[in-house]
């Protein structure tokens, strides 16, 4: 992957790249094997370079999971645990499916990040753009519908993933979107019924763009 594709790293000049790179170390998984669990030593920024990856926790008895987010190509996972004043994963990470990650070890990023000023710019604005987007998700699941949390998800999947993404199982789509999963399967059904989306297993195609977008207004 050319790490240039990646927000974090977009406004990187190439030198900076270049650094970045030859750092980089690929790890394949196979679909639902573990990336980190939480509470083991932080050692590593990863960069999903094909695949999904689902963030989760348990609950206090180990057996309900409740995701937090699930992260495709491009995207950065452990970059805001790196900073903890405990470097443990607060959360563990799965593939979803056959992935490959860049692993960028811990250590090596921050010195490269002290002695280049612009990737610690680039650091800092990727976490405020995370943080709004926090801020958003909470907005979202305290004063909008199941319907439009689930539409805005598929929106944004498809924006940054394209035609026939991989949609997560029900139960890993509710807990994103904080619902249960009869709801989303119900409203899934339904904007299939209705045209708006294709659903062939658990691949998304979006036929009707507008449509889809007109439910968020």
């Amino acid at each position: 992957m050319d790490l240039k594709q990646v927000p974090l790293f977009r406004d990187l000049n190439p030198e900076d790249l270049k650094a970045l790179e030859g750092e980089a170390r690929a790890r394949r998984l196979k679909r639902g094997e573990v990336l980190f669990l939480e509470g083991e030593p932080v050692h590593s920024l990863f960069v999903v370079e094909r695949g999904l990856i689902k963030v989760y926790k348990l609950d206090p008895e180990g057996r309900k999971q409740v995701v937090l987010h699930v992260e495709g190509p491009g995207r950065v996972l452990a970059e805001v645990a790196l900073f903890l004043d405990r470097p443990t994963y607060p959360a563990s990470a799965e593939a979803l499916e056959e992935s490959q990650v860049l692993a960028i070890p811990k250590e090596r990023f921050f010195q490269l990040a002290e002695a280049r000023p612009p990737l610690a710019r680039a650091l800092i604005r990727y976490l405020a753009r995370r943080q709004g987007q926090l801020l958003h998700l909470l907005d979202r699941l305290v004063f909008h519908e199941v319907r439009e949390r689930l539409a805005e998800y598929l929106l944004e999947t498809l924006a940054t993933e394209g035609q026939g993404f991989l949609l997560p199982t029900n139960s890993e789509l509710a807990a994103l979107l904080g619902t249960v999963p009869e709801a989303v399967s119900r409203n899934l059904g339904e904007l299939y019924r209705q045209g708006l989306i294709r659903l062939q297993g658990r691949r998304v195609y979006v036929d009707r763009l507008e449509d889809l977008r007109s439910l968020l207004s």
